[in-house]
């Protein structure tokens, strides 16, 4: 508010210094000074409009006092020291205007990282990246920085690991074989993609290092995991569809699934494809399992939704095909029938 009625007063002045000089001049000329308060008048309806559309903004007051409240802990935080006022009574968002907005006047490797720390708490994966590269541009050999920005790519992609996100994670354990932080983002990503020669990998190094206790028991039950999935992905990684849309016209979006027999919500595997003509083949591979893979003895179906709008979303698709109970180990593709209501 102090600056708001600082620069009111400063725009006074001024309208007041240049009616003032204007007056002079025009009397050493000989003109006539009649309306010219216009001028400073013109310059005061401004000022007011100025304050009433942006001074009075909802936003500015509650703007203002985290700058007051939070700023030097910003500052603090931009110059690599510890903030007197303790992270947990700062609101992340308040924290997060703040740092921008002093992050604009004074960059560094350790401010964005801390503004792309609580972008990433926020969940906001997107804002996470920008401000890890930009973390990254001022001090490249930051390995939390570049672990930052692969846990921003693994969260865009529904917490399965890239090649890109890979790219940064093995960037710091060439540094840092030992490295237990980048060994779990690796591990879990991989197995969430389900890479399980990288995951078993993952587990087997973090094993070796922490063998004992608690801890040790939560990794043997993840290597467990991944071996038994590992196992079944030769039967469920690439399961196919043919499917039939007599009379519909092509080009439309296309949705293959599987889900548990008499199952609801979201479906274990799921493709989306345009499809240019009908019949369509479609394979579901491992990139397209959303959950882990079932056991054996799980009765499992398959089904298709179809839109003729291409680049739809799922739930304008209202045209079905009856899921079919699938055979595994499948030995040819399931035939689904779409049928328009």
């Amino acid at each position: 508010m102090i600056w708001i009625l600082s620069a009111a007063v400063f725009l006074l002045l001024l309208a007041a210094a240049l009616w003032w000089q204007w007056r002079r001049e025009a009397r050493r000329a000989g003109r006539a000074t009649a309306g010219g308060v216009g001028i400073p008048l013109i310059v005061v309806l401004l000022a007011a409009a100025g304050y009433l559309l942006i001074g009075r903004n909802e936003h500015t007051g509650p703007w203002l006092e985290h700058q007051r409240l939070y700023g030097d802990a910003a500052r603090s935080i931009i110059a690599g020291e510890t903030p007197a006022m303790a992270a947990a009574d700062i609101p992340a968002g308040a924290m997060v205007r703040v740092l921008q907005a002093q992050l604009s006047q004074t960059p560094s490797a350790t401010g964005w990282y801390a503004l792309g720390s609580l972008y990433d708490q926020l969940g906001a994966p997107a804002q996470t990246e920008e401000a890890a590269h930009k973390a990254l541009a001022l001090d490249p050999e930051a390995s939390s920085a570049h672990l930052l920005l692969a846990r921003a790519l693994i969260e865009q992609a529904g917490g399965k690991l890239t090649d890109a996100a890979r790219e940064q994670i093995q960037w710091v354990l060439d540094r840092e074989p030992h490295h237990d932080g980048a060994w779990m983002l690796l591990t879990m990503a991989a197995d969430r993609a389900g890479q399980y020669p990288l995951a078993i990998a993952g587990w087997e190094s973090l094993l070796s290092r922490h063998g004992d206790g608690e801890t040790a028991d939560l990794l043997r039950r993840g290597l467990e995991n991944s071996r038994l999935q590992q196992q079944r992905q030769g039967v469920f990684a690439n399961l196919s569809a043919v499917v039939e849309g007599q009379g519909l016209p092509a080009g439309g979006t296309l949705f293959v699934y599987i889900r548990e027999q008499g199952s609801t919500g979201q479906p274990l595997a799921a493709r989306r494809q345009v499809i240019p003509a009908f019949p369509a083949t479609l394979s579901l591979t491992a990139e397209n399992w959303l959950q882990a893979y079932p056991s054996g003895e799980t009765s499992l179906v398959m089904g298709a939704r179809y839109t003729p709008a291409p680049g739809a979303a799922v739930d304008q698709a209202m045209i079905s095909a009856q899921p079919v109970a699938m055979a595994l180990p499948q030995q040819e593709p399931v035939t689904l029938r779409l049928k328009a209501k």
